[in-house]
């Protein structure tokens, strides 16, 4: 559960919830009064606004007879949830910058040799991108599938997703772009195939 000194101030280890919160006449409180009633109820329960929540919204058999409320949460929260995610998948992609920014006069022979999609890109994304990471993921492959390891190759297809998203998000972003269009054309590639794939 969340630490309950995150939400409200520090309380003695004998407090206890207030006897009269239970049994009051809700007809006697304004909107504000009974939101207040509520949160002392849960101060001395130990418990905070968000846990009461997270347990609301969860899947537990003994919330059916809540689900409505359930469901009204849901919405209510998305939007926010939402520019959250948004937030933070953006902060990532900027993040990435140091790992994917290259130019094609940084590409010798040495690197080309050397070059290891694993370990050059996709264990770097992985640190750098988790949220974006568990996203692709997500929409790759069904929960079965995952538990299964049905897809042998999901990583690296993650891994040049975020290499296409990451050059869209700016050009100087060309590590995998660079390496990928070369090996496309030493295979005998057409230049419209190595623009549309690099």
């Amino acid at each position: 559960m969340t630490p309950f000194h995150a939400l409200y101030p520090p309380v003695t280890m004998y407090q206890q919830p207030e006897p009269l919160a239970w049994m009051i006449n809700p007809s006697s409180l304004n909107e504000e009064g009974k939101i207040l009633t509520v949160l002392k109820i849960l101060c001395g329960l130990w418990m905070t606004v968000m846990d009461l929540m997270l347990y609301l919204i969860s899947e537990r058999p003994s919330m059916a007879t809540w689900r409505e409320a359930s469901e009204q949460l849901h919405i209510s929260l998305r939007p926010l949830t939402t520019a959250m995610v948004i937030d933070e998948v953006d902060a990532e992609m900027e993040a990435t910058k140091n790992i994917f920014r290259m130019s094609s006069k940084d590409v010798t022979p040495e690197l080309l040799l050397s070059f290891d999609l694993d370990t050059s890109l996709t264990k770097p994304l992985q640190e750098t991108t988790p949220l974006l990471h568990h996203i692709l993921l997500s929409a790759m492959q069904t929960v079965r599938a995952a538990k299964e390891k049905k897809h042998q190759h999901v990583e690296a297809y993650c891994t040049m997703i975020k290499s296409q998203i990451a050059n869209i998000h700016s050009q100087n972003n060309l590590a995998f772009q660079v390496i990928h269009g070369l090996c496309l054309f030493s295979g005998g590639s057409s230049h419209k195939t190595i623009d549309l794939l690099s």
